[in-house]
């Protein structure tokens, strides 16, 4: 019973909460978003105090910039024949809306500092009724918050230093079937359900950030440091279905009951490093390479209330991203922007699932900006295309739940954000 009741959490803990690359987010400001998120050597707007808080030194006034992204994404699997049949389920639509909000004063002309709140890790995926993976998620969905004060110092006219604390909040919510006679590559009865739900302390990590500009030339750099939030009694809640089979409920109400467990999960940290030039006084380009220490996540302890401490290795890896931006100023007012991001995925095959059916993505984007004196008005879109992945190779399912099949996603990805120019 230890195994029945300890498999809930380590298939929804190891995925929902330690997250890949498909729960990260680098879209937090419309402009920035849709240059492809390559603006470390640049700092357009307040929003450098999450992309680069040193841009802050270059960024004269008191400047606010806020926004949402609105996100909806499908995941199609495909299952592994023989033992999934080949048939073919989705998830639901959902709609998600992380935030960037940032406030910005110059103090001196060396000197600023500001605040940003962000959703680095906010997504989740739900899957229908009739998902025969529902052993292992229904529902999943995470959402952290980074409050991130920053400061910058120039050094020179052109070469600047920043950073700053992250306090870092997040909280889960993971819904699975609950299966008590769950075997390989079959289910068993269905039971009723099991959810999972929990906030955590407040984790502290830190960004350190180098920007040199010029005229027509800027590289720029950011180090954002690992942050660990620890979830400390967890609400582990099961719920049955009076009219399933009633040897396998009678089965489950005597060994399985609510409990509390502890765990603590660490975001990784990443390195971004890019340059931008300006071919000419209207249009520039910038080149960012990003990697992310997913190695941090490479184990998941399990502390329940009244059973044994489980460990579950996970074996993330590390992985890299490559970030291209356009943008063209058409008039003093007038900016169109455009941006392409690939991006590598740090899990494994055994790891893979519906909770979080990652892959190697190849991302676009596009957007326009309007600018109305002290008031800026930004916009765009992004395609996110996961490339098609299978669990099975070499004719060898490889996921550690008995779960293989192949998963096509795609997301959609709509920015706006407004930015005002508080006192010159």
């Amino acid at each position: 019973m230890h195994k029945l009741v300890t498999g809930f959490f380590i298939c929804t803990l190891s995925a929902g909460m330690l997250i890949g690359g498909g729960f990260n987010l680098y879209e937090f400001g419309a402009r920035s978003s849709t240059l492809g998120g390559a603006v470390v050597a640049q700092a357009y707007d307040a929003s450098t105090i999450f992309y680069n808080p040193s841009g802050l030194a270059f960024l004269p006034g008191t400047n606010f910039y806020g926004g949402v992204t609105l996100i909806t994404s499908t995941a199609k699997y495909t299952g592994a024949q023989p033992t999934w049949g080949g048939a073919e389920h989705e998830t639901e639509s959902q709609w998600f809306s992380p935030i960037g909000i940032y406030l910005s004063h110059q103090f001196s002309g060396r000197f600023s500092a500001g605040i940003g709140v962000t959703n680095p890790f906010g997504l989740g995926v739900k899957w229908a009724d009739d998902f025969p993976g529902d052993y292992i998620s229904r529902k999943s969905q995470i959402i952290s918050y980074y409050f991130s004060p920053v400061f910058a110092f120039k050094i020179t006219p052109e070469l600047s230093i920043g950073g700053g604390p992250d306090f870092v909040y997040s909280s889960v919510d993971l819904i699975q079937g609950l299966y008590p006679f769950k075997g390989p590559g079959s289910t068993g009865p269905e039971v009723g359900s099991a959810e999972l739900e929990g906030g955590s302390g407040v984790g502290v990590g830190f960004s350190a950030s180098a920007m040199y500009k010029t005229e027509r030339a800027a590289i720029g750099f950011l180090y954002r440091h690992k942050v660990t939030n620890k979830y400390d009694n967890g609400d582990a809640t099961f719920t049955y279905d009076e009219n399933a089979d009633p040897n396998a409920l009678a089965f489950a109400k005597q060994n399985i009951t609510d409990q509390k467990v502890n765990t603590e999960v660490t975001f990784p940290n990443f390195l971004s490093i890019g340059a931008h030039y300006l071919l000419t006084p209207q249009f520039g380009v910038e080149v960012d390479v990003m990697w992310f220490r997913w190695e941090v996540v490479n184990e998941l302890a399990l502390d329940f209330e009244t059973l044994p401490t489980t460990v579950l290795n996970l074996d993330y890896e590390n992985s890299w991203q490559v970030r291209v931006g356009a943008h063209y100023e058409a008039t003093e007012k007038l900016s169109f922007r455009a941006g392409y991001i690939y991006d590598q995925t740090p899990q494994p095959l055994k790891s893979m699932g519906p909770l979080l059916p990652d892959a190697k993505r190849n991302d676009f984007t596009a957007g326009i900006g309007y600018n109305f004196g002290r008031v800026q008005v930004d916009a765009g879109y992004m395609l996110v295309n996961f490339l098609e992945r299978s669990t099975v190779e070499d004719g060898v399912g490889k996921n550690e739940n008995n779960f293989d099949g192949a998963y096509d996603t795609d997301a959609n990805l709509i920015f706006l954000s407004l930015g005002i120019n508080l006192k010159k």
